[in-house]
Parts: structure tokens; C-alpha cells; sequence
């Protein structure tokens, strides 16, 4: 059995998702702290409403706007696998805005059977945060 792989390269001419994501949330964490959306008094979360239960991505708009003051442990709070997803993003930006200049963005190519390990992951990940909202009742 071979050793699982991965490969990180910075191919010329891929566009620069991270930067692009990172783009992307910066607007929308500027726009949660500007226009309080993290404060609203109504639940906009439409299996929230039905059930009375958190969904698995609730708090995520709350962890958003944390982070837009720099309040990694409220954030962490909020919904600590959107805070991971947001620095793992926020990572990523950094590294394709650094290879900019050179009209190069981080590539990441991952074996089959890793690739399966790390839906693994991510699954167990997904259902253990689900299950830290609905102990802490978000």
C-alpha cells in the first residue's frame, strides 16, 4: 500500500481563488460589522424557524462578525468550524495574493486515497460541530 499524497504547487495562469474567497469574506465580515447583521432580532434561519433547532452553519454570520473585530475566541464561540474554514480561507488568500505578482495562485492536488480520508474528515468535523450548536443551543 503507497503513502497517501499531497502536492501543493503554484502552476502560472490558475485564477486566484484565495484571493478571491479572501476578497469575499473580508466584504461580507465588513458588511456584518457595519450593518449589525449579526445582532438581528429575528431568525432569518429557515430550519431554525421550522424546528427551534440550530442548523449545522448557524452562528456563521455571529463568527463572521467576530472576526471582523478581531475576536478570534467569540468567534471560535459563534461556530468554531466556519471560524476554521475562514482562517484556512483567509491563509490561502494571503499566499495567492503574495504570488500575484507573478500571475501564479496555490494549487493543491491530493491522491484518491487521501482525497477519501479528508471527506472523511470534513464529514466528521461538519456532524461534530453540528452537535456542539445543539449542546450550546445556538
Amino acid at each position: 500500500m503507497s503513502a497517501a499524497r499531497i502536492r501543493l504547487s503554484a502552476p502560472a495562469g490558475r485564477p486566484p481563488l484565495g484571493a478571491i474567497f479572501g476578497a469575499a469574506f473580508v466584504l461580507a465580515g465588513a458588511a456584518v460589522a457595519v450593518l449589525h447583521l449579526d445582532r438581528l432580532p429575528i431568525v432569518l434561519c429557515a430550519f431554525k424557524g421550522l424546528t427551534g433547532l440550530p442548523c449545522p452553519t448557524c452562528g456563521s454570520t455571529r463568527a463572521l462578525g467576530r472576526l471582523a473585530l478581531f475576536d478570534l475566541a467569540g468567534a471560535v464561540r459563534m461556530n468554531p468550524l466556519a471560524t476554521l474554514v475562514f482562517a484556512l480561507v483567509a491563509a490561502w488568500a494571503l499566499v495567492d495574493l503574495a504570488l500575484l505578482p507573478w500571475r501564479r495562485a496555490l494549487s493543491l492536488e491530493v491522491d484518491r486515497q487521501l482525497a477519501w480520508r479528508l471527506r472523511i474528515a470534513a464529514l466528521v468535523l461538519f456532524l461534530a460541530n453540528w452537535v456542539y450548536l445543539l449542546a450550546v443551543r445556538r
